[in-house]
């Protein structure tokens, strides 16, 4: 690996780059050009084995589920395989869980989940902040859509999914590296897409709640020839809100139009577009005198707003093309091509507490602003040829990969130099006089770019012996011109990772399995010498036990892992600004989750999880007493957190057609900064829910339906902190109105 910093040169165009776009460009017009031969020479219907279904249509890992029981996943292997048959743990939010929940974002879908931590503040432009096995989650490189990466650390993305546009959200617990290449130690979030449909779809929704929120949202699709061989779905939604944060707003424009090509059993080819635009609060950090600690000045209100709202804002808008193609040869071979081109930009106006000032008094703030402009492409590739075979009492699924993903973000604007360009404000009141003029000061250009070549192996032994092995090598390379200092330092990196699995299904249906996978995480940022950082490492070994019951609808997992994690970066205490890489940190663990749907309506999800995350070593660069954070728990991440999710729909008396949803929400005591010198309390949340199809009630109002939710039903007042602290969502109610036809 070799990391060089130099003056300005111009820059040239990557022959490797140039050669792999060149490659993926061929593979998907030789998709487009060969599959109508296919078509053309695919056996008569008469002549393909014949299926009777008898109880429904089979899950499938990236279709739709009823309830909330999903039994299949991709996200772990890439191949469609049961959850029992899976060696890591792993979390699957239903569509029609999220409809339970009347979820607005993917954090706060994740809220009844095992091992994450999700922050559901008073805003919810942005899906950042959520913490997994103690590690944060974030969007350049923890967000994949589809099974592919939705932006690296280049992009500056802070693009949020919209839930109502998905099937399903899946969370992999732990380093997978193997399977994804960069990736968040912690493990991902993978957002599975609707898809186009055969079947006639037709939904309206209207939606209005508190601060004024007011949504329209519809999804539309079905057949569009009588054999079903094209189909499309359109998803759309548009929402004006405020939130809990004076003069501030949340809007969105969602639209996401897909259409499906399948002439035959064998091939299917799916294009999809996505335009999202989103406005709201970028921030609304505090510190914790006045939030979680005592201040004597008293508590600082929920509503106060850092700075006035167009010094505080962001608007992001993003578009997406994307090519999802499968062809099976034969029953041996199969081939997958995924392909996906983003383009992102945005504005984000930022007033950030730094300090009290003077430091003795504590209701005069010296606010740090930020003014930054974005514009970053990201274009990703996934290219699968899978294997199926037997050799001996042995059965194989052989997937071969090659994937490479590149992502070049421009970051311009200024962050103001302390402390000329602070502006001082009252935080109570938050008022403040005019703002000194800063000039430009931050103008750097990022280049990602990640190339990966990895083989999996799973392997059935019997009838009850199910083994995994994954190998992967991965080159990175990060180049970054810094306009302002004139610089531009490059880094190339090479790495391979492993994974390696076993499950054993007994008689009685329980399924112990012992997992072992690793992680590499390309870090963007430099040291103050003008280093780059390298990346980051990690391992994990786990073991658990899933058990799904033969008579029943339900899935109950428990697991305990061992996550450790090196080459962690920290603020370089020396050169405010800049950042030193010589950490190491540690997460040990255990997760239960149990998701339940019984034929008399009763739909469940529970889960409980204890994390213990701390710092195992720390070089610091200052010699203050004290400095070190050596030992000390990572900062937000609670030991204890639980939630318990009820939906029960009537199917008899006077109450039929109604569903009824309660949900119970603990986070348990976290400290709240890297010394660990104050904690944040525990919380226990309320969350009601209740729908009604009113069709039930008279024949004229047929397949309507209405629902309310209540969020935080006792309205308790609570924060997140991570040095600063940011105020948890209060009391929200929702009105939903929706009609299908």
């Amino acid at each position: 690996m070799t990391a060089t910093t130099r003056g300005k040169r111009p820059s040239f165009p990557s022959p490797l780059r140039q050669r792999l776009m060149v490659r993926s460009l061929r593979l998907a017009l030789l998709g487009v050009s060969v599959t109508p031969a296919w078509a053309q020479t695919a056996p008569a219907d008469d002549a393909l084995p014949q299926i009777t279904v008898t109880a429904g249509p089979e899950e499938k890992a990236t279709g739709p589920v009823h309830g909330f029981v999903a039994k299949r996943s991709a996200t772990a292997t890439k191949t469609d395989t049961p959850i029992t048959e899976t060696p890591q743990s792993v979390s699957v939010v239903t569509a029609d869980q999220i409809a339970a929940q009347q979820a607005r974002t993917v954090s706060e879908a994740l809220g009844y989940s095992s091992g994450v931590q999700v922050t559901t503040g008073a805003f919810a432009l942005a899906d950042t902040g959520s913490l997994l096995r103690g590690f944060a989650l974030n969007n350049g490189g923890s967000f994949y859509r589809d099974g592919m990466l939705t932006a690296s650390n280049a992009s500056y993305s802070r693009y949020a999914p919209e839930p109502y546009g998905l099937e399903r959200i899946e969370l992999l617990h732990g380093p997978a590296s193997v399977m994804f290449g960069q990736n968040s130690p912690g493990g991902l979030i993978n957002v599975v897409s609707k898809k186009p449909t055969t079947t006639a779809l037709r939904e309206l929704q209207v939606q209005v709640g508190s601060f004024d929120r007011k949504q329209l949202a519809g999804d539309f699709g079905g057949a569009l020839d009588e054999g079903g061989v094209w189909s499309y779905r359109i998803t759309g939604l548009a929402r004006d809100a405020g939130t809990q944060v004076n003069a501030t707003v949340d809007r969105r424009l969602f639209l996401a139009p897909a259409i499906t090509w399948r002439p035959d059993e064998r091939t299917e080819w799916t294009g999809r577009f996505e335009y999202q635009r989103s406005e709201g609060l970028s921030n609304n950090l505090f510190p914790a005198s006045g939030t979680v600690t005592a201040n004597p000045n008293g508590p600082i209100p929920t509503s106060t707003a850092v700075g006035r709202a167009a010094d505080n804002s962001e608007r992001y808008e993003n578009w997406s093309l994307s090519s999802q193609f499968s062809h099976q040869f034969s029953e041996l071979w199969s081939f997958r091509q995924n392909l996906r081109y983003t383009d992102y930009n945005g504005t984000r106006n930022s007033m950030r507490f730094a300090a009290f000032f003077p430091a003795t008094q504590s209701a005069t703030a010296a606010l740090q602003r930020w003014r930054l402009r974005t514009d970053s492409s990201t274009f990703t590739t996934d290219n699968q040829l899978q294997a199926d075979f037997n050799t001996g009492a042995l059965r194989h699924k052989v997937l071969m990969g090659l994937d490479y993903h590149r992502t070049a973000g421009t970051i311009a604007g200024y962050l103001s130099p302390a402390p000329a360009g602070y502006v001082l404000s009252n935080i109570y009141t938050t008022g403040y006089g005019q703002l000194p003029a800063v000039a430009d000061n931050y103008n750097q250009r990022t280049v990602d770019e990640q190339v990966g070549l990895y083989l999996q192996d799973q392997l059935r032994i019997g009838e009850r012996w199910f083994l995994s092995a994954g190998l992967r090598h991965d080159r990175s390379r990060q180049t970054v011109n810094n306009a302002i200092a004139r610089t531009l330092s490059e880094r190339n990196d090479r790495a391979s990772t492993r994974n390696l699995g076993l499950v054993h299904e007994l008689e009685n249906g329980v399924s112990p399995y012992l997992s072992y996978t690793e992680s590499f995480t390309p870090t963007s940022g430099t040291t103050f010498d003008g280093s780059m950082l390298k990346p980051e490492r990690a391992k994990q070994y786990e073991a658990g036990v899933k058990y799904a019951p033969a008579d029943t609808n339900a899935l109950f997992t428990a697991a305990i892992f061992d996550l450790r994690r090196q080459n962690v970066a920290s603020a370089d205490l020396l050169h405010t600004g800049y950042t030193v890489q010589t950490g190491a940190a540690r997460s040990r663990g255990v997760e239960l989750e149990a998701k339940l749907g019984k034929d008399d309506g009763l739909s469940l999800t529970s889960s409980y999880s204890y994390t213990h995350a701390k710092v195992t070593s720390n070089t610091s660069t200052s010699s203050t007493p004290g400095s070190s954070t050596e030992g000390k728990a990572l900062p937000g991440a609670a030991k204890h957190s639980a939630g318990l999710l009820a939906d029960y729909g009537f199917a008899r008396g006077t109450l039929a057609g109604a569903h009824l949803s309660a949900g119970v929400r603990y986070i348990g005591r976290a400290y709240g900064n890297a010394l660990n010198t104050f904690e944040t309390p525990s919380v226990t949340l309320l969350d009601f829910g209740a729908r009604m199809d009113l069709g039930r009630l008279d024949a004229r109002w047929r397949n309507i339906e209405l629902a309310l939710k209540l969020n935080n039903v006792t309205d308790r007042v609570y924060a997140f902190c991570s040095e600063l602290c940011e105020y948890g969502a209060r009391r929200t109610g929702l009105v939903q109105l929706t009609t299908r036809w």
